[in-house]
């Protein structure tokens, strides 16, 4: 039977923009120009092409204007919420990319596409044609029929009849009065009160539809039936009836002959394909033109379209890395059996080089039924040479991993000229994960599992070593093989979006240096911290007996709920941040605080979840982190998550260890170095108000920091009219609060809450702030016009962070994406001249073979551990590098500190 094809646009349009929402993918062309759901749109409308060879189709899109069921309520998807703005810069492109395949594209102004799709089934089912429906919209099955099929294309489930009545529990004939009985917030249609899904189910089965269950009321109890008897829910019951009803009587000038498919304008889809940036999809069409395009399939790289071979044999191995010797270039994937990665053990490695089956080599799998495998001894001796090889070109997915991986083999792994994840980062930092499978699927278009499909989550989470070998040579070696055209269409981008260099000579070499601080790490004082964790553990029970003893009553200081029935209900009190949650009365740290002064309790509440949390997260945390083997913390520095370009680090996280308060010291006193050695604290001062003085060039301020006075006391000097030596603790603390708040955005709302001190004031702070510092305040308008211009902002060595929604009709996106752009150039370019600072620092200890190791990094401050006897000397060397890495308008200034231990050398 003849089959008409229909694709739902718009769901499809906003189906890949929330798919790809939800998988913290971000896409953009090198512009800026945000892609994902066009990417995703055009490689749907690309299989659907090769896999399906539709002869008829209609692509229908939404039209302008209201249509009849505004008439009917003129609530009717009033709630919508307005179109995201990446998503608003994209929509020009959908239909132009939907004509060059040569569909035809309907859509009728004052008419949804709903009710265009209806008509058009019912003209096919009466022509005695079958019909194909491309869409997930639940009102568009009440179409489903013998004939008749609705396809969700991203879950791959196709809707019959037996399906919608599974998913609905009623056929398709009574979905339009269930849907009207449950109602739909997305549309604003409000059903019937106190039925819900089970209920309408019920409801339709006893009684047919809605008439007949309002034929018989009578049947119905309590406030259910004085639902269905009130007038006024009867006749809402029955507009939503109305509305969810799809029309298929829509006036079409348009033949169901004149719905076949045309060959595509391969030009011009080639062409918007690399106006958008898409290299894969570029390379996936093959021939370019009319009918000789049609046949052609997208096919992956020759290296990606063979399988991968299992080698377990030692000369398959040695004959495959002479092949690999004489590529000059290969992929290389390492998997393990842990997460952390100074401990795991590599379980197998896929490799791939161009024009060759991919590979996978098991080494170190351990399941019952696991076939003869290679001994880790044999392909060390195999594999170092090629691996360790410079002039051999390696493509890895985080190579300071692969790094630290393979290093415990005892191999060094070297020559790698593109990093994946690091590449996809800088292209786009906005998400915070850019996994093996996402990458080469967004850069490759191949389809591989993620990692946890094969090793599993949870309580069935399972080690690597446990994956069958068959199963991990398919991840493993596909990913390898995924991974040399994924590279090549990442340098692509990169060059295009001048990242290049920043990728080749910052990144990928601070991934060594990272791999060799993880090596590393930092002897920890376990007894110290057992001390420190006694004493705080004395303290918090004297502060919740304290507790207990103004409440009146013993109550659990853990529970929010209890804690807020003791404030608010027992003693009565107030706090004007008061706000309800789900579960109650909220008792954050913004509420508590706002009430510090009206009750004594409220001080030793907020004293008492501060230490419980420190104890918890890192005195109690850190001794178990404790390598046994060393004696030292491993923490992992993770390079691709910051969209500022800053590193964070995990298993400890030190970013977060308070640098001002005692207990924040007595934590940081228990990072010790080795008997003999000293650690050496430098740490770059206020850079982030260099960087400011830097880029707006400010008469005042590049003064004073080129003459080394106090910044703060300096800027408190100029906005309050006073003369340096007469501003006090006072005015020079307003001063600092008003200049950090300038980097991170902050408004006259958030410095009165910073400064315990009314709006107006701090308005008036603000105001004397840019009339004195004019040329800040055009920096910082410039820069918010440059980033609503470009779609980014840019740091000093040109990393790019995308912001969305600063073309936002809502305010409150609109000013958080302003505060975002402002806050980019500053703490980004801190991040890069720290970055460069590593490099730098890492260079000369090697060049001069200096006694001294980079251990942490956090924040602005690096930290060595040293001979004692070549502190001074190491430390001056350092802090000069440090100091001279980047030449700004202002001079960069680093405080130096050497100790036994880290909090005092700080």
């Amino acid at each position: 039977m003849e089959r008409l094809h229909i694709l739902d646009a718009h769901g499809y349009v906003f189906r890949a923009y929330y798919g790809l929402a939800g998988q913290r993918v971000r896409l953009a062309t090198a512009g800026g120009m945000p892609t994902g759901a066009l990417y995703v749109y055009a490689s749907m409308l690309l299989r659907l092409y090769l896999d399906e060879h539709p002869d008829r189709i209609a692509v229908v899109f939404d039209a302008p204007g209201k249509s009849f069921r505004a008439d009917i309520d003129d609530q009717y998807k009033a709630n919508r919420p307005e179109l995201p703005d990446d998503l608003r810069q994209q929509m020009p492109y959908f239909q132009p990319l939907t004509e060059a395949f040569g569909w035809p594209v309907l859509s009728v102004p004052d008419v949804e596409a709903d009710d265009v799709i209806a008509t058009l089934v019912r003209r096919a089912v009466d022509a005695g044609l079958a019909v194909t429906i491309y869409s997930a919209d639940k009102d568009l099955m009440q179409l489903v029929s013998d004939r008749v099929t609705v396809v969700d294309a991203m879950r791959q489930v196709v809707y019959d009849r037996d399906r919608v009545r599974d998913k609905f529990g009623v056929p398709p004939e009574q979905l339009a009065d269930w849907l009207a009985l449950v109602g739909d917030s997305s549309d604003n249609i409000p059903g019937m009160p106190l039925v819900g899904k089970k209920t309408a189910t019920a409801l339709l089965r006893d009684y047919g539809d809605i008439d007949g269950i309002l034929a018989h009321t009578g049947d119905l109890k309590g406030k259910l039936r004085a639902n269905f008897e009130d007038p006024v829910l009867v006749d809402r019951l029955r507009r939503s009836r109305e509305l969810v009803a799809l029309r298929d009587d829509v006036p079409l000038d348009v033949d169901l002959d004149a719905l076949r498919r045309g060959p595509w304008d391969g030009t011009r889809l080639k062409a918007l394909f690399e106006q958008l940036e898409f290299r894969g999809l570029v390379d996936r069409l093959g021939a370019t033109g009319g009918a000789a395009a049609d046949a052609e399939r997208i096919e992956p790289s020759e290296t990606a379209r063979q399988p991968p071979v299992v080698v377990a044999d030692a000369g398959e191995a040695a004959a495959w890395f002479r092949a690999a010797r004489d590529a000059g270039r290969l992929a290389v994937v390492v998997e393990v059996d842990a997460q952390r990665p100074v401990r795991a053990d590599v379980v197998g490695i896929g490799l791939a080089v161009p024009g060759r089956p991919p590979a996978y080599f098991p080494i170190g799998h351990r399941y019952l039924s696991a076939p003869p495998q290679l001994s880790r001894d044999a392909f060390v001796a195999i594999a170092r040479d090629v691996l360790e090889d410079p002039a051999v070109a390696k493509v890895c997915h985080d190579a300071k991993n692969a790094r630290t991986y393979l290093s415990r083999l005892g191999i060094a792994l070297d020559g790698v000229t593109t990093d994946a994840m690091l590449a996809a980062y800088l292209l786009d930092a906005s998400s915070d994960a850019y996994p093996l499978h996402e990458v080469v699927r967004d850069y490759a278009g191949a389809d591989i599992p993620a990692r946890v499909d094969l090793t599993g989550k949870g309580k069935a989470a399972r080690g690597f070593d446990a994956v069958a070998i068959d199963r991990a040579a398919e991840y493993a070696g596909g990913a390898a093989a995924a991974l040399l055209p994924a590279a090549d269409a990442l340098r692509e981008r990169l060059r295009a979006a001048d990242l290049e260099r920043l990728h080749d000579e910052l990144e990928l070499p601070l991934a060594r240096v990272l791999s060799d601080m993880e090596r590393a790490g930092v002897r920890v004082d376990v007894a110290c911290l057992r001390a420190l964790g006694d004493r705080l553990s004395a303290h918090i029970a004297a502060l919740e007996r304290r507790v207990h003893e103004l409440a009146g009553e013993p109550f659990n200081l853990g529970s929010p709920k209890q804690v807020a029935a003791v404030l608010f209900d027992r003693l009565g009190l107030d706090s004007p941040r008061m706000r309800k949650t789900k579960t109650g009365y909220s008792t954050d740290h913004e509420v508590l605080e706002a009430m510090r002064d009206l009750h004594p309790i409220v001080a030793p509440i907020l004293e008492h979840r501060e230490l419980v949390k420190l104890k918890g997260t890192y005195i109690d945390a850190l001794p178990p982190l404790v390598n046994p083997d060393t004696g030292r913390v491993h923490t992992q520095f993770r390079q691709a998550v910051a969209a500022t370009g800053r590193l964070s680090s995990s298993d400890p996280n030190l970013q977060n260890i308070p640098i001002r308060t005692e207990l924040g010291r007595e934590i940081r006193r228990a990072f010790v170095a080795e008997p003999g050695r000293k650690l050496l604290s430098c740490d770059y001062s206020q850079i982030e108000l260099r960087l400011l003085a830097h880029y707006c060039e400010d008469p005042v301020l590049v003064s004073a920091f080129r003459d080394g006075v106090d910044i703060h006391t300096r800027t408190a000097a100029e906005v309050f009219g006073l003369a340096p030596d007469a501003v006090g603790p006072v005015e020079r603390r307003v001063a600092k609060a008003v200049n950090y708040g300038l980097i991170y955005g902050q408004s006259a709302f958030g410095l009165s809450r910073a400064l315990d001190i009314p709006r107006e004031v701090a308005e008036d702070y603000i105001q004397r702030y840019f009339a004195r510092f004019t040329r800040v305040q055009a920096f910082l308008d410039d820069i918010v016009a440059s980033a609503r211009r470009l779609g980014y902002s840019t740091t000093i060595l040109g990393r790019r962070r995308p912001i969305p929604n600063l073309g936002s009709r809502n305010v409150r996106l609109r000013r958080a994406a302003e505060r975002v752009a402002r806050n980019t150039p500053l703490q980004g370019s801190g991040a890069d001249i720290l970055k460069l600072a590593m490099l730098r620092a890492d260079q000369i200890l090697r060049d001069e073979r200096l006694p001294a190791r980079l251990v942490l990094t956090v924040h602005d401050e690096l930290v060595f551990e040293v001979d004692a006897g070549a502190a001074a000397d190491v430390a001056e060397r350092v802090r000069r590098a440090m100091e001279t890495v980047y030449e700004l308008r202002v001079p960069l200034v680093v405080d130096v500190g050497i100790a036994d231990n880290w909090a005092d050398a700080h």
